[in-house]
This record gives structure tokens, sequence and C-alpha cells, in this order.
């Protein structure tokens, strides 16, 4: 906490102090993203509140590092903009709006104040619950309320530092109390996550109230990095891109060129007042960055591995070509949709939807790379496939940045968008379509078999970590060690007497043998079935399942 003397001197807070506190609560997110993840109830393995929380105010604190604006109202407007462009998942969507919410209670104010921050504590609450259209107490929307309405009570008595403190308490309280506002969390023994993502973001801000500094590392993960699969590939010849700052720089920035010479190439070194900014292709980047250190404190430190960029872009570059001729001329609708997994990709796309956007459990498309997404769709009337239920929310914002009609079906599994792309027609009207392609969705009967991460009790089923799980529609009612067997005893409990069709879809980890196993067992118990079995490739399910 402040020492008391600081606590009564922090009147106001400007600019500066602003965009540092936002950087230090980022980071504090950062660490504590795996934390945070862990608290989802379910104990399989699409925990990634964390995650999305953390790229959704990294993407949006990108917008306001670089920015020499003094007034705290530019900034958090420029906050509130990076956090809706980069927001992924509903805790993403949801953190958005929040910073939205803090930005309009800031309005055009030049230093931030009690009452100023106050007020956008307040504002950020609202916003927030004006964004879910069924709001449930016992969540992070209930953390802010709390934390806006106390805010509001002390704001004419304490300085702006003193209302932060007690900000910070008031969401670690509030937290607290979720499990009793929310059985399922209570059952599952966690408080809310998005809640405590958003007490984690307070704690940063106080946090960077003292800082005299941050590293921040903002890393877009916006999906499952895509395998390589080149034999005896050997390090080439590009070496580390290596990108820093050095904040109060006691060396000019032609001399640090000099010395950067003997360690790489594509040298560029900055320097404005104190700060020297520097660019070098390197071998060993590490000796770079102990040059650096002699002469300040190094920032925003970035280092990708060159060879990989170079292979990314080759890569890049054939498959914009290949999809480029796909997309060219089309009329009429085109379709996203968002799955993981190359035999998924390619079911999709022999089905008609145009562009596949790599993403899915844990792995959240943010809404810039949905509205890349759609761009990339050579039609005015687009209709999105999200296929997870973290990606709807951040799908329907789509429809406010782009000039384009676009319609997102909720589709909440795989087997949904595949069964709404049977009745979807390129050259009928977007209403209709869209309509059909919802209406067939509730047709269609999802089982998913994945494993537990961690230990837990759900509705008296004992659980352990690594257990396999089988998923009814998103609830656990099967827990064994064996995923075709988990697969078998899901079908026992989803398939009805009107059913006629099974689908599987094979994940990337499950052997042929296993495969040929179930598709034998499979078989010989529903003989009278049709049985279709396609290699998916996704990750985190051993097998989906469609019943019809």
């Amino acid at each position: 906490m402040l020492p008391e003397s600081l606590k009564r001197e922090v009147k106001e807070i400007n600019a500066e102090k602003f965009k540092q506190m936002l950087l230090v609560a980022t980071n504090v997110l950062k660490e504590v993203e795996n934390e945070i993840n862990d608290l989802n109830i379910f104990p399989v393995p699409d925990g990634d509140t964390g995650t999305n929380m953390y790229l959704t105010l990294s993407n949006a604190v990108e917008e306001v590092e670089n920015t020499t604006e003094d007034s705290v109202g530019i900034i958090a407007n420029n906050l509130a903009m990076g956090a809706l462009m980069g927001a992924r998942g509903n805790s993403g969507v949801i953190l958005s709006q929040l910073l939205r919410g803090l930005s309009d209670g800031i309005g055009d104010a030049k230093v931030l104040t009690a009452e100023v921050l106050a007020d956008g504590l307040e504002k950020a609450a609202n916003k927030a619950y004006q964004a879910v259209m069924k709001p449930v107490e016992g969540t992070i929307l209930t953390v802010a309320k709390d934390v806006g309405r106390r805010a509001q009570d002390l704001a004419h008595e304490l300085t702006v530092a003193e209302l932060l403190i007690e900000a910070v308490k008031e969401a670690e309280k509030s937290v607290l109390k979720t499990p009793e506002l929310l059985d399922k969390l209570k059952e599952a023994g966690v408080v809310d996550a998005g809640g405590k993502g958003y007490q984690m973001f307070l704690t940063g801000l106080l946090q960077g109230l003292t800082s005299d500094g941050a590293v921040i590392t903002t890393k877009g993960l916006t999906g499952k990095k895509i395998p390589d699969r080149k034999e005896g590939r050997t390090e080439s010849e590009f070496g580390y891109c290596t990108e820093f700052i050095i904040k109060g720089a006691r060396i000019e920035d032609d001399e640090f060129k000099e010395i950067l010479n003997k360690y790489g190439d594509s040298i560029i070194a900055v320097k404005s007042n104190d700060i020297l900014k520097v660019h070098v292709h390197a071998k060993n980047p590490g000796l770079v960055l102990e040059e650096g250190l002699k002469y300040g404190q190094l920032t925003r430190i970035k280092i990708e591995n060159m060879s990989e960029q170079h292979e990314e872009r080759l890569k890049k570059e054939i498959e914009s070509e290949v999809e480029d001729k796909q997309l060219q001329n089309l009329d009429g609708i085109g379709v996203l949709a968002v799955a993981a997994g190359e035999g998924l990709e390619t079911i999709f796309k022999k089905l008609g939807v145009s562009y596949v956007l790599l993403g899915g459990q844990s792995m959240n498309p943010s809404i810039q790379d949905l509205l890349d997404g759609v761009n990339r769709v050579n039609t005015d009337k687009v209709i999105i496939l999200p296929n997870n239920k973290n990606v709807i929310s951040t799908a329907e914002q789509i429809k406010e940045l782009t000039n384009k009609e676009v319609e997102v079906i909720p589709t909440r599994t795989i087997p949904q968008g595949v069964t709404a792309m049977m009745l979807f027609n390129p050259e009928g009207d977007l209403g209709e379509v869209s309509s059909d392609m919802k209406e067939e969705v509730e047709f269609v009967k999802t089982g998913e078999i994945t494993y537990a991460v961690r230990d837990t009790k759900i509705k008296e089923i004992e659980i352990n970590k690594d257990d396999i799980l089988g998923l009814n529609e998103g609830n656990i009612e099967v827990v064994c060690n064996d995923y075709n067997q988990a697969t078998l005893d899901l079908l026992e409990e989803m398939v009805e007497e009107d059913d006629s069709l099974i689908t599987i879809y094979v994940g990337e980890e499950v052997s042929d043998n296993d495969k040929n196993e179930l598709i034998d067992s499979l078989e010989k118990t529903y003989d009278e079935f049709d049985i279709e079995i396609y290699d998916g490739g996704q990750p985190i399910y051993y097998y989906i399942i469609s019943v019809e």
C-alpha cells in the first residue's frame, strides 16, 4: 500500500502517470493470467478468462503506449477504442465495456481526481450491465457495481490515491462474496474469474501509482500456433529481431550504433531527449540487452525469431494467394466460420464457407481478428458462425464496425456450425437465410470428449486432474480414464429413439488404432444408424460428437 504521506499528497494523476498505471496493470494481469484461468467452474481446458482479459487490456494499452497527449481523458478514450478492437471472449468484451464506461466517466478531464475516478468507476459498471442481455449477479458485473458505488460514496472525502486503495479493497471483498451469490461458484469452490480479473486490474493501477517504470509484454495470441511440418530445418541467417527502449539513456544514438555493430545488422538507434529507441537483428539478443542496461533502464523489450517470421510470412503469402482466388468474384452472401483443426477447416470450406478463422476453445479470436476476416470475404453480406459460446458476443460487435451487412448465427459448437451450413444459400435473402440457419441449429445435439485440468467435485461427481470427461451440451455427464469408452458412454446418454445419424470429428491427439477401434464399436452398437467419421484435427477435444 501507499505510504500515508503519499496517500494525502496524491490529489490528482496526470496523463503520464495514468499511462504508467495502465502499463503496470497489464503486467499484473499477465502475472495472474493462469491463476484466473484456473478459476473456471468446469475443470475442462476452456478456462481462458485470464488470457482473454490480459490480451484485451494489452491490446488497449498498445493504443496509448506511444501517445504524447497530456490529457487522461484522451488516453482513456484511446484505451477504450483499443479494448474494443482487441476484445476476446465474453470476459474480454465485458472488460472493453468497463473501459468504455471508465472513459465516459473521465470525459475530457486533463487530470484524474477522486471525483473523476469515481464517476469513471460508476459509469464503467453501468456500461457493462447495459452490454449484457441478462445480467447475472455474482460475476464481474457485481464486482464492478460494488466498486462504483463505494467510490461514489467516498469521492468527496478522499484523495484520488486513497480512493483507489478503497476501490481495491471493495473489489477484494466483492470477489470473495461471489460464491454466495452464484451457486455454481460455491459448488465448484471458486470465486468468479472475471471479477477476480477486474480486481487485479484495479490492483495493478494502484501498484502503478508508485511505480517508476515497467516492462510490458503485449504478444497477441490469436490462436494456436500452426505447427512446423518441415523436417530437418536448420537455423536461418536471419537471427533475432530485437527491439527495446532505453529510458534515461546516458549515451548518444550514434555511439550506441557503433557498439551494436559487433552484435548484428539492420541497426536503428534514434534518440529523443533521454529516450533511445533501438532495433537490431542479432544472433544473441541477450548480449545486446546487456549493452543497453549499461546506459539506462530497459522497457518495451520485444524479441522475435526471424527465421520463424520468414517462414510464417512465406506461408501466409501462399495461403493469401489461394484464399484470394477462392474469395474473388463472389456474389450474394459469404460466410466466415471460426474453427481450429485442418480437417474442420476443410469440411467448412467444402460446405461453402468463404473464410475459416483459426480460433475456438482456449483461443478466442479478437474483434479485430473477426473484422479482418469479414473484410476478407468478398461480399457485402456476411454470415458469421462463431462455433463457440465465448466467441458469440465478440462476433456480435462486428455489426457496428463494418459497412457490410452482417448476421451472426449463435452457433455454440462445431456440429451446430456444420448443421447451419446445410441450409446455407449464397443467393438467398440474408435475413431469410440466417433465420433458416438459426432454426436448423436446434435440431443437432453436441457431445465433446476432453480432459480435466484440475481436481474438483461437481454435482457429487468426483473429478481428478487428467480424467477423461464426456460433455453433453456442455454439461459433464461422463467421467472415466479412456476416451473411447467415454465416447460410447456419452452416446448412451445422447441418443434418442428418433435419432438416425451419428457424426464423429476426430481430434489431433487420437491415434489411428484408437479411431478404428471406436469405429468398430460404433458399428456394432449402432448398426441401424448412419455413422460418419471425419478427421477434424481439432485440439483439446479427442472427439466432437454430433447426433441427429
